[in-house]
């Protein structure tokens, strides 16, 4: 019985080549779509799950007064946490700097984790070589993952024992780490005991520290009722510590599921860019919308084939087939073609997943687990029932004598169904349409928006403050070389210190502001435009920063501030210039300072927050206020040779330390990496909806007219010109498409009004938008009913009526 009706189902699909292939790959493209985007979701969703008892292990989070939570803590914070507080069970650090490796080949820069002993207990890896136990028990240990052994070692086997040469000293190799794929907030990166992090510090007592915060710290609970209570009684057992030792006035501290560290994307200073919650949803939405229009095309599709089939129909139930084996006959048959669809889409899917993850810049692999069968089976039933229901439903109900005398009667219920399922393709069509296109036009927005520096042909160095001023003597050489300078922060990163700052005339009035300590140079290297006053200069001996911590009133230094301060001064940075501002708190000691400058607002970070107030101070010695970054601004087409002479100068003034530099655009590009990512598959499937609607609602034109060749052939005899034929056509689809217009308008406006707030400098919605977006789409439905109408027009009215 079922092999017989698969025969007669192949058979159908034969006779109908057009419409079988197109409701073969409208449900093709559409599962493909559905498949790829929960493939995204699920690695989304998955970060980090591979570790074992991942539900107990907890981030640890420090929100400062009314800011962003940030990941970094105390280093003191994990000892403090188990010796003082029993829901913890166990607590790890993780810190993060640059080293400098050397062989054979020369000096390469990595990004290296410094971690505790008990490392491996939280996030339990596989090991090809080593012993996790052992691992990180000496200082001179070297943690490596297989990639890495590779490289220096071209094996990753047996090399347990091997040297490395690391910031100028031997390191033995004492675990390889396996390549998993499994998606993780814990880069892939060379790890090295924490000891060797402590010997970077300008000073010991920098450990002991509650206000240096330089380390990622977990924790492992097991009882996560506890949680409420234990952030409540180690936020004050934090905030006790560290009351009156920086500007900021409330510290607290949050738990924060290593299940959930990566989408919730809420702290600042995690170890790999965050995902978005948001857009992830979005897509989850996006997905099923796109099996939503396929499950539509298909009904549309097979209703509109069914009048070549009536008679099939009519003959079936006269010879005393029951509406329901006539419904089951056709159900199964649209299982069969949904089954090649996903038998299709399963290999598209293969085909093109190795492209998907390049654009979205993920590892996913194609594993068929118990879960994600029984997710295909479920939508195989699923698209099933949606895309063949309907169709079934309709082709049983019909009436055996009516069909067999040729009369097909749809009824309004029918008619009515189809007119919803087009109106609901538009809707569908014109929201992503105008999604895509506002969501392209605030992406341009924060690329070319002024951003208060020029980061264009600036190259940026961490750390190397040992060699700055010989480096820049010498460099300083270069014809290519504009200027130099150095700084504690830069450009698209958060600023790491703040102050409090007051005026002589309202000593009460207290201003937070980010501090960022900077050398001579900086403002010219950086681009960032002096709106009055001067910059730091080396004729002016007053302008360098010096703290004396015996008595504070000692401490001088000039200040140039931002736009933001100024404003908050309630002055024009014309006239700010000359007063003074109060640094400092009552406890450590308060000191003046001279504003000498005001400079343009610089974004630090991405636009969706606010320019803080800022001052900048002059560090006359890199080493003074530690200074981190070296910027180098190169003049416009400056020769890429320069590159080789500036690494050259310094390996021959530091040969441990490796050159390693990045661009300052790329740096602000990567801030907004996944948006464009996301931009680009959401342009995609903005495309594939659009194809979809328009082969959806060819294929109800093409029912509409196979029912009404009659009324256009007498038409045509009573003396009907063709453009009145066309406008009937154009009349009777485009109000559908103009209501599916009217309704995604007000919806995309909600939707999109509530994601642009996320920005603080966001454009405005344009309307044009809505007005291009709209008219696109009942352009693009006019076409298409024309192409339909054509073929109506055509026919000859004789030959029509002695056919019917």
């Amino acid at each position: 019985m079922i092999s017989l009706l698969l025969t007669m189902t192949w058979r159908n699909m034969l006779r109908s080549k057009r419409t079988a292939v197109i409701q073969l790959l409208s449900l093709v493209i559409g599962l493909t779509c559905f498949m790829l985007i929960q493939l995204y979701v699920s690695h989304q969703h998955n970060f980090n799950a591979h570790f074992k008892n991942a539900e107990n292990i907890y981030r640890i989070n420090l929100i400062r007064d009314d800011n962003r939570p940030q990941t970094l803590t105390p280093l003191r914070l994990a000892e403090e946490l188990t010796s003082n507080f029993p829901e913890v069970t166990e607590a790890t650090r993780i810190s993060v700097s640059t080293i400098s490796i050397r062989n054979a080949s020369g000096v390469f820069a990595e990004r290296a984790l410094f971690v505790d002993e008990n490392f491996f207990s939280f996030f339990d890896y596989t090991l090809i070589e080593g012993d996790v136990h052992t691992a990180l028990q000496a200082p001179d240990k070297v943690v490596m993952h297989e990639a890495q052994a590779l490289k220096y070692f071209s094996r990753s086997t047996q090399v347990i024992g091997e040297q490395l040469n690391i910031n100028g000293k031997p390191y033995q190799v004492s675990a390889v780490i396996r390549y998993s794929g499994a998606p993780s907030t814990i880069p892939n990166e060379i790890i090295l005991p924490i000891q060797n992090y402590f010997q970077q510090l300008p000073n010991e007592r920098w450990q002991t520290l509650w206000n240096f915060n330089a380390t990622i710290t977990f924790a492992k609970i097991t009882q996560a009722t506890a949680i409420p209570s234990l952030t409540a009684n180690i936020s004050d057992y934090y905030q006790q510590r560290v009351e009156g030792l920086s500007s900021y006035k409330r510290y607290r501290v949050m738990f924060e599921p290593l299940l959930d560290v990566y989408l919730n994307a809420t702290a600042t200073r995690s170890l790999i860019p965050p995902g978005s919650k948001e857009m992830v949803n979005t897509f989850v939405l996006v997905s099923f919308m796109l099996l939503a229009l396929a499950c539509i095309n298909f009904t549309n599709l097979a209703t509109a084939a069914s009048l070549r089939r009536a008679r099939e129909v009519g003959v079936k139930k006269a010879l005393g087939a029951s509406p329901n084996q006539l419904a089951l006959h056709y159900l199964i048959e649209s299982l069969f073609i949904t089954l090649l669809a996903l038998g299709a889409a399963l290999a598209l899917t293969a085909l093109l997943l190795g492209a998907f993850n390049q654009l979205m810049g993920v590892q996913i692999m194609l594993s068929l687990t118990f879960e994600h069968a029984f997710t295909l089976i479920l939508t195989l039933l699923c698209v099933t029932l949606l895309a063949g229901g309907y169709p079934a439903l309709f082709l049983s109900r019909m009436n055996a004598a009516l069909v067999l005398k040729g009369v097909v009667d749809t009824g309004h219920g029918a008619t009515f169904f189809r007119r919803i399922l087009m109106v609901t393709q538009f809707i569908i069509a014109t929201l992503l349409l105008i999604a895509s296109t506002v969501v392209s036009q605030q992406m341009e927005h924060l690329s070319t928006m002024a951003q208060g520096y020029d980061r264009e042909n600036v190259l940026i160095i961490n750390r190397g403050a040992t060699v700055y001023q010989d480096f820049k003597r010498q460099v300083s050489r270069h014809d290519d070389v504009v200027s130099m300078s150095m700084s504690h922060t830069i450009p698209t990163k958060a600023t790491r210190t703040s102050a409090i700052v007051r005026t002589h005339e309202a000593p009460g009035n207290e201003i937070w502001v980010g501090n960022n300590p900077v050398s001579y140079d900086y403002f010219r290297t950086m681009g960032i435009a002096l709106l009055s006053g001067r910059v730091f200069t080396r004729q002016s001996p007053g302008d360098p920063y010096f703290e004396d911590e015996q008595n504070t009133a000692n401490t001088r230094g000039n200040l140039i501030i931002n736009a933001t301060l100024a404003a908050r001064l309630n002055a024009d940075p014309n006239n700010v210039i000359g007063r003074y501002l109060t640094l400092g708190s009552v406890s450590e000691g308060l000191h003046r300072h001279q504003i000498i400058g005001v400079v343009e607002d610089t974004h630090h970070v991405d636009a969706s927050q606010h320019v803080p107030p800022m001052i900048y101070v002059l560090s006359e010695k890199p080493e003074d206020l530690a200074l981190r970054w070296i910027a180098i601004r190169l003049k416009a087409g400056f020769n890429p040779d320069v590159l080789q002479q500036l690494e050259q100068t310094w390996l021959e003034l530091d040969s441990s330390k490796a050159f390693k530099y990045e661009w300052l655009a790329s740096l602000f590009d990567a801030q907004y990496h996944n948006q464009t990512q996301h931009l680009q598959l959401l342009k995609l499937f903005t495309l594939i909806a659009m194809v979809m609607s328009v082969t959806g609602l060819y294929a109800v034109a093409s029912f509409t007219l196979l029912q009404s060749l009659k009324e256009i052939a007498i038409r045509q005899i009573m003396g009907a010109k063709n453009w009145q034929i066309y406008g009937l056509f154009q009349l009777r689809f485009g109000v559908l498409v103009l209501l599916a217009t009217l309704i995604a308008l007000p919806i995309a406006f909600i939707l999109l009004t509530d994601w642009l707030n996320q920005y603080v400098f966001r454009i405005e919605l344009p309307v044009s938008v809505f007005a291009v977006s709209s008219f696109a789409c009942l352009a693009l439905a006019g076409i298409t009913v024309q192409m339909v109408a054509f073929n109506a027009v055509r026919s000859r009215p004789v030959e029509t009526l002695k056919r019917d």
